[in-house]
């Protein structure tokens, strides 16, 4: 997928691929799905590219940048939470550090990007802070997160932060317009996506999620005026009709865009919409939402349990 928006990001990290002291450590921090790995991988191939155009911007074409498209250039490493696990181990940085100290396959620099990098549990995060120390060689490591807060501070010091927004609706109608959405499609996904370019391809390809995402409406509007023996029958049925963290995040980032659009139109006015909730009242939901998501994103917590407490309160 092409890189779309983030030009300020793009300039900048385009600089210091330029520059013979590219900084140690980056931070790449922003909301879900906007294209932070995608940069990350762009930066990459603006560093190991040997057939840029005369703007130096890499061909995508060369071994060096098709092989990162494909995660197999030996200089560059990503790692994530494994599959079934919702943590980084301290392993897995082992293994990083070991391929960063190896000498480069082109005579470079070695490249580690760490996904989603706030999982990281606390023994990862102190084996990471030892290679920002004590770094080897030419290596750069890039810590890719929504949740910078969860990173250590002495991490985050030793690292320069990259801040990314959420993209702007034009960009991405016209992009899935690009990809040979109908106009009017590109503009229902754009204002789904929510500024989340990630999300909006994943729409324009899987039209079933379209439709999931505006059952999930119907459902969430549906429950605010459920007793709680409906609402403690849907929590069960939602736990156990998704079988893995992912379904239920994305069913939770629908109900938050939900009440964040509700909230607005109290805002400016509207107070027939939702007439039992206040602007705090949405506020407050929308925070035991956030705080619900990142609870299942990153513990073992009874997830039945916490949509429960969630429905409660609505």
């Amino acid at each position: 997928m092409a890189v779309i928006g983030h030009c300020n990001q793009k300039n900048i990290l385009f600089s210091m691929s330029k520059k013979e002291n590219i900084p140690h450590a980056f931070i790449f921090s922003g909301p879900n799905k906007i294209g932070k790995k995608m940069i990350a991988l762009d930066f990459a191939k603006n560093i190991f590219c040997q057939e840029k155009n005369l703007k130096g911007e890499p061909c995508d074409k060369c071994y060096a940048c098709r092989s990162i498209n494909e995660s197999t250039f030996p200089d560059v490493t990503i790692i994530a939470p494994e599959d079934g696990s919702k943590e980084i181990k301290i392993e897995q940085i082992w293994q990083l550090s070991e391929k960063l100290a190896l000498k480069s396959y082109g005579n470079s620099y070695k490249i580690g990007i760490i996904n989603d990098a706030h999982l990281m549990n606390v023994y990862a995060q102190n084996s990471l802070l030892k290679t920002l120390e004590e770094p080897k060689g030419k290596s750069i490591i890039i810590l890719i997160t929504a949740y910078p807060e969860m990173l250590i501070s002495t991490i985050k010091s030793r690292a320069q932060n990259i801040k990314f927004s959420l993209l702007d609706k034009e960009l991405i109608e016209n992009h899935l317009i690009s990809l040979g959405a109908k106009s009017e499609d590109a503009k229902e996904i754009a204002m789904m996506s929510s500024g989340q370019i990630g999300k909006a391809v994943d729409f324009f390809n899987n039209p079933d999620k379209v439709k999931n995402f505006n059952q999930s409406v119907k459902d969430i509007e549906t429950l605010c005026s459920a007793d709680y023996h409906k609402r403690f029958e849907y929590a069960k049925k939602m736990t156990d009709a998704t079988e893995t963290n992912e379904g239920l995040m994305e069913t939770m980032e629908i109900w938050e865009r939900f009440f964040r659009r509700e909230m607005l139109y109290k805002v400016f006015g509207n107070k027939d919409r939702l007439a039992k909730y206040s602007v705090n009242d949405l506020v407050l939901i929308i925070k035991d939402l956030s705080k619900v998501k990142h609870l299942i994103a990153s513990t073992n917590i009874n997830k039945k349990l916490a949509i429960e407490n969630l429905l409660i309160k609505l």
